[in-house]
């Protein structure tokens, strides 16, 4: 048997970022604390810290490759102090992040021994006995979506029921460590409350408008999401085996009255859309953006991390733009259809793409672009058809990045079956600007500045086609409130393509 706890008090953590210095800071309302807050608060207090949002401007360079930025320790530490919870739950987005989340733990245990250390997300879900068997600060780890396992743990260990019957839980039991698979999902998503907001420094936000799509046309702008999951199976991606294989999507009806309250409560002028994939239900797409309009919502919004262009069609497009779409991410990945077919494994025509592009184009919608290169066993030929390809599309941004292999991705099963990766790599120190393999097919520095000469190239090429790019109010906002930081990525990626 196990002593019941006491579970009165909550501290959600927003960690600082360790960031690759080639690469621009960001700033969203962090949404998974947010619902982790709204499914546990009617039986613990809560509380949420973003330490992003409040120390956006606090930077330390770490070393020759990395910064941190948000709060200090000593600043977070203090709130946890103040507060005194019961349990710590730590959010780590990206490997990257979690020597910051690692530190934290050790810190708040020196601090008060007997708060628990919860942390989740992507990296930790698909390395979680590697984390606890070197962390030993670090108590939990929630494998997958985290509201409902948060919530039975409180209900547990103030029961005194112990944690094996907890799903998509891994921890430590009289020195132990324990896996419980994510075998459960929520089947229901509109029963989850809208994101804790309230918890949030909601007006903190406004003030630093570098949002994940890098700029916003509105500066009342939140992140927002819709469904979870993915459909599509690519190699290179997590989304799907982290959700669990499936496709989980909120009713249109659900989708918005948030947006509803999000206006009249908050203010908001603009949605970035978090989906993997917003329209891979392309009726209930359809719905939603045709709600928007039938409601008299007076919102623009964009589709920053990809939209999957086979789900489109002209009437879907004319939608979009009519419900305030300005913005579309088109995830084309790669210009070669070989590629896309036999390594990529995405279901996506390229002709089809381009003239989907034109249309959206013709709409009035702006584009973005991703593309990946430098997959093992891709040629350099393949290669030069992704940049050819980028240029005959004409989107009106484009970004380029290699293909490295994360944890839980049929890409990093692949490269570890061909002793791809390097023995020693560490991968918190993993970034998309930096070739991680093996030089088995490629030069390690060659690939790297393809990829910055290849963006730098596009960016010029954008900004003689698209000169207003320069003179979005985000973008401003950027040179004038931090031209040191500006300044000196652009010198670095400068010195380290072009040098």
């Amino acid at each position: 048997m196990f002593a019941p706890q006491k579970i009165d008090k909550v501290f959600l953590l927003f960690p600082p970022v360790r960031l690759y210095k080639e690469t621009m800071k960001i700033i969203f309302p962090p949404l998974g604390v947010s619902y982790i807050a709204s499914v546990i608060r009617d039986e613990v207090d809560v509380k949420i810290m973003d330490a992003v949002a409040e120390g956006f401007y606090n930077e330390i360079e770490l070393d020759e490759d990395f910064i941190v930025y948000g709060s200090n320790y000593k600043e977070i530490l203090a709130r946890i102090e103040q507060y005194q919870p019961d349990l710590l739950g730590i959010t780590c987005l990206f490997s990257s992040v979690f020597p910051i989340v690692s530190e934290i733990c050790k810190k708040v245990k020196a601090l008060n021994p007997n708060i628990i250390t919860i942390t989740g997300g992507t990296y930790p879900s698909f390395c979680a006995e590697e984390l606890l068997q070197r962390e030993s600060a670090l108590d939990m780890i929630g494998l997958g979506e985290g509201e409902y396992t948060m919530l039975e743990i409180i209900r547990a260990l103030r029961k005194g029921k112990g944690l094996s019957s907890i799903d998509g839980l891994a921890f430590r039991e009289n020195g132990e460590i324990k896996i419980n698979p994510k075998t459960t999902w929520i089947e229901n998503l509109d029963e989850i409350p809208f994101p804790a907001r309230d918890l949030l420094p909601m007006e903190l936000y406004p003030k630093i408008i570098v949002p994940h799509s890098f700029s916003a046309k509105e500066k009342m702008n939140t992140p927002m999401i819709t469904s979870r999951g993915c459909p599509a199976r690519c190699t290179f991606c997590s989304s799907s085996r982290f959700w669990g294989y499936r496709y989980r999507f909120r009713s249109p009806e659900n989708v918005l009255d948030e947006i509803g309250e999000l206006i009249q409560k908050w203010g908001i002028k603009e949605i970035q859309f978090e989906d993997d994939n917003i329209t891979a239900n392309k009726n209930r797409a359809k719905k939603i953006f045709q709600g928007i309009i039938e409601r008299g919502y007076k919102i623009s919004f964009n589709l920053p991390n990809g939209i999957a262009v086979w789900t489109l069609d002209e009437e879907l497009i004319h939608l979009l733009k009519e419900a305030g779409c300005y913005e579309l991410t088109l995830a084309f990945e790669s210009g070669c259809q070989e590629v896309l077919d036999k390594i990529v494994k995405k279901p996506m025509n390229l002709e089809k793409a381009k003239e989907m592009t034109k249309l959206i184009h013709k709409a009035g919608i702006r584009t973005n672009a991703f593309y990946i290169f430098g997959f093992p066993e891709e040629t350099k030929e393949q290669m030069k058809q992704t940049f050819n390809f980028a240029r005959q599309v004409k989107t009106t941004t484009a970004y380029f990045f290699i293909a490295n292999p994360l944890p839980g991705t049929e890409l990093y099963e692949r490269a570890k079956k061909l002793d791809l990766i390097p023995e020693d790599f560490n991968f918190e120190n993993l970034t998309f600007t930096r070739y991680i393999y093996k030089p088995k097919f490629f030069n390690p520095r060659e690939i790297e500045r393809m990829a910055g000469r290849e963006f730098v190239k596009y960016f010029i090429w954008s900004f003689f086609r698209h000169p207003w790019l320069l003179f979005k109010k985000s973008m401003i906002d950027l040179f004038i409130k931090r031209p040191r930081y500006t300044i000196g990525l652009i010198l670095r990626v400068y010195r380290r393509n072009f040098k």
